[in-house]
């Protein structure tokens, strides 16, 4: 694990500023330093959630990370509440270039392989290791795949910091190409040679929108968050980005992205693909397939636990109140199963 000299050993001795997200949210920067990408310096954000005192008993508690997906930060103020009334200690990370992490100049979200997250997830889980001796990470769609892969490496290397990892959750993880068969072909075979030529090439088409329209309360969504950090329709992205991502997907593929620990996948039951708003986009998975996430489940975790959620969005914890309230029953009632299992006390 690569961390800078400024950073402290524990998450106990950081400093937290007040967050955009209001009372109890605090926001500390960790600066990584050099970006092999070429847009030094590059830092990580973690984001958390202290209504109280951040104490002993604070400290006692688990600690939750949770990890964004593409084009997004850590808003989520509402996932924090419920899960420290569980007993949890809950963080949130903006992974480099993303959320509040971007610096001017840097390009939005952008990194050439998504291994290179590693550093942002192991510098902050070793901080929240030493303080709280237990993690549980969150991986939300492409942070789910960014989760599961950094977790395998860790455990096929043995590294210490794989023992503080108690469980894994994935939130509607990206563990396939949900594209056509011809659009998957031109990603494996023929973009990898459009970048040798063009690194920078931006991928055409751009992305939907109407993901975004569907949440922002804007629009016609129920949440309220930070539009400049996520935009309605997203940031452009680059063919090196993506390719990245397909080089990740395929490791899992092969079988390399077991995570070693009990893993739960949440996932809806079905996905709906469309550029126009409509009473689907409220019941459905409207950026990947659910399909290819259960196919997937036991190369991510030999441990692993598929939950589908009837009507979930892809962000389960986002959807309408009835819905999220079974997807973090769902949640609630497996941690607790594995922690008593593993003899760990929360709450």
């Amino acid at each position: 694990m690569v961390t800078s000299p400024a950073i402290p050993p524990s998450a106990a001795d950081l400093t937290f500023l007040p967050d955009e997200l209001g009372e109890g949210f605090g926001q500390c920067f960790l600066e990584l330093g050099a970006d092999p990408d070429g847009e030094s310096p590059i830092r990580c954000t973690l984001v958390r959630y202290c209504p109280g005192a951040a104490d002993d008993s604070f400290f006692a508690r688990p600690a939750m990370l949770f990890v964004h997906g593409m084009t997004d930060y850590f808003f989520q103020d509402h996932v924090a509440r419920h899960f420290h009334e569980r007993g949890f200690a809950v963080y949130g990370i903006d992974l480099r270039k993303c959320g509040r992490s971007w610096r001017e100049g840097q390009t939005w979200h952008h990194v050439s392989d998504q291994s290179l997250y590693d550093e942002d997830l192991s510098t902050a889980a070793a901080l929240l290791a030493a303080a709280h001796g237990t993690v549980v990470p969150v991986g939300h769609s492409t942070g789910g795949l960014d989760v599961t892969m950094w977790a395998h490496r860790l455990y096929d290397a043995k590294s210490p910091l794989h023992n503080s990892i108690a469980a894994i959750v994935l939130n509607s993880p990206w563990f396939g190409l949900q594209f056509n068969p011809v659009v998957r072909f031109a990603i494996n075979r023929v973009l990898p040679v459009i970048n040798k030529l063009r690194p920078n090439l931006l991928l055409p088409g751009g992305i939907n929108p109407v993901y975004g329209k569907s949440l922002h309360v804007t629009e016609a969504g129920e949440w309220n968050y930070n539009l400049r950090l996520k935009p309605l329709e997203p940031r452009p992205k680059y063919i090196q980005w993506l390719l990245g991502v397909a080089r990740e997907i395929r490791r899992l593929h092969s079988g390399k992205g077991d995570t070693g620990v009990p893993t739960l996948i949440l996932t809806s039951h079905t996905h709906h693909f469309s550029k126009k708003l409509s009473r689907q986009y409220y019941n459905a998975d409207l950026i990947l397939m659910p399909s290819q996430m259960w196919q997937q489940a036991s190369n991510a975790a030999s441990l692993s636990t598929t939950i589908v959620i009837e009507g979930a969005l892809h962000d389960v914890f986002l959807s309408r109140p009835s819905v999220r309230a079974r997807a973090f029953a769902a949640a609630d009632e497996w941690l607790t199963d594995v922690f008593n299992e593993r003899k760990i006390h929360h709450g």
